[in-house]
């Protein structure tokens, strides 16, 4: 069996779809409609588990490009990681600061 070799337009495109759909799910995961519409429509436990499979997604969205060299400026994919990871983490960091603030007031 030979390698499967796809030409430099082919790895942009791909490069550039996985970025974008990645990018977009953050900008719907971050943003604060996302997260209380599957809280209000999930309930609480299962929009959480949503809201942080959404960021993992995101993440496997963007290291596709990186595992297979297909990204020129690595920069903007491994902020991208960061973000989502940040992402993912925003549930569980908002109850842990409600718990303070409870235990404070």
């Amino acid at each position: 069996m030979g390698n499967i070799r796809i030409g430099p337009k082919t790895k942009t495109v791909i490069n550039f779809i996985c970025f974008a759909l990645s990018l977009l799910l953050l900008i719907y995961n971050i943003s604060i409609v996302g997260f209380f519409y599957l809280l209000v429509t999930y309930g609480e436990e299962k929009g959480t588990l949503i809201y942080s499979l959404i960021s993992v997604i995101g993440i496997f969205l963007v290291v596709i490009p990186l595992v297979f060299r297909m990204a020129k400026q690595k920069f903007y994919h491994y902020t991208l990681i960061a973000t989502h990871l940040l992402a993912a983490f925003l549930p569980m960091l908002m109850q842990r600061m409600s718990g303070i603030f409870n235990g404070v007031l």
